[in-house]
């Protein structure tokens, strides 16, 4: 996509052009006929001016305002469609725009615009807030992709979910505003993504998150880790998976599931909590253990409630008596 109004790198451009042409002198006969060194083109730099890209439709892609801007004319060789050059920005603060023309606001220390590339590059301290989405993060660098409204975000990311819903905090994002999710996960893969939930309070620990706000739905995959404070219940598995707003988890993929106050524990291939309740549904290859009893009960299914401290396993039941 070529852009049709970039007017701020196009007028920039020019001027370097004119500077280049103002300073070249015809040689004089009389003159050593030894070629002059090349002009080196000028450094330009402008205070408080906004940079903006259209589409072809005249639709903004983006729209920056800058302190200090500097110009730096493209690479001799350069091999990106448009040459216009970039600009290099400080004190920068300005909006992304979806394709309803909806702003996205973000601010940084630093930014960079290649137009020719058609990406930004925002970096030291970046912020970005979308309302619509419902979400703010914050990073070290930011890199935006206006034509497929994709942003990528790096070090020290965190992501809050507007009205104090909750944060996740990792190394590396992805929000694609196209597809209406994000992706959270760490550089370490061994490290966990760490996030806080409130209302209800919930502290979650998972490999990757995957944040589905297009669908109302959020997935963690890899050592996933659950734990209310309020009811003392600790979930554990491979996979979670919860609609948003939350009201039911599910542990998928050797599940595991402890009662704090009643020490019952309870595993199973999928377990079923729906927040708030106190009791924990559980389905394939269920085993459950009664606290300070040598004994296993095996079934297909199970119904475990800590209040009431009970268990029903269901279904090929069997029980098993480990002798001291």
């Amino acid at each position: 996509m070529q852009s049709r109004s970039l007017s701020i790198l196009s007028s920039l451009a020019a001027l370097a052009l004119l500077s280049l042409a103002c300073g070249a002198l015809e040689p004089s006969p009389d003159r050593d006929p030894t070629p002059a060194d090349p002009i080196p083109t000028p450094q330009l730099i402008y205070e408080d001016i906004t940079l903006t890209q259209a589409r072809p439709d005249g639709g903004i892609l983006w729209r920056l305002q800058a302190r200090l801007a500097e110009y730096e004319p493209p690479s001799e060789g350069s091999a990106t469609p448009v040459q216009l050059g970039s600009a290099h920005l400080q004190a920068v603060q300005g909006e992304f725009f979806d394709e309803d023309n909806r702003a996205i606001r973000t601010r940084a220390e630093r930014g960079s615009a290649y137009p020719g590339e058609r990406r930004l590059e925002l970096t030291g301290q970046v912020k970005v807030e979308s309302e619509r989405d419902n979400l703010r993060l914050q990073a070290q660098r930011v890199e935006w992709l206006p034509e497929q409204r994709r942003l990528q975000a790096e070090g020290q990311v965190k992501v809050e979910l507007l009205e104090g819903q909750g944060s996740l905090w990792g190394d590396r994002l992805l929000v694609d505003f196209g597809q209406a999710q994000m992706q959270l996960e760490n550089w370490d893969p061994t490290q966990p993504v760490r996030a806080e939930y409130r209302d209800p309070d919930l502290e979650l620990a998972a490999s990757r998150f995957l944040w589905q706000f297009g669908v109302g739905e959020v997935q963690a995959v890899g050592s996933v880790e659950v734990y209310a404070p309020l009811q003392a219940l600790r979930l554990r598995g491979e996979q979670l998976r919860a609609p948003l707003p939350l009201t039911e988890l599910r542990i998928l993929g050797n599940g595991q599931a402890k009662a704090e106050q009643t020490g019952q524990e309870l595993q199973a291939q999928e377990i079923r909590w729906r927040i708030g309740s106190t009791q924990l549904q559980a389905q394939g290859n269920v085993r459950y253990r009664q606290p300070g009893q040598a004994l296993t009960v095996r079934g297909n299914q199970g119904i475990l409630d800590w209040q009431a401290n009970t268990a029903r396993i269901q279904g090929n039941s069997q029980t098993q008596l480990t002798l001291p």
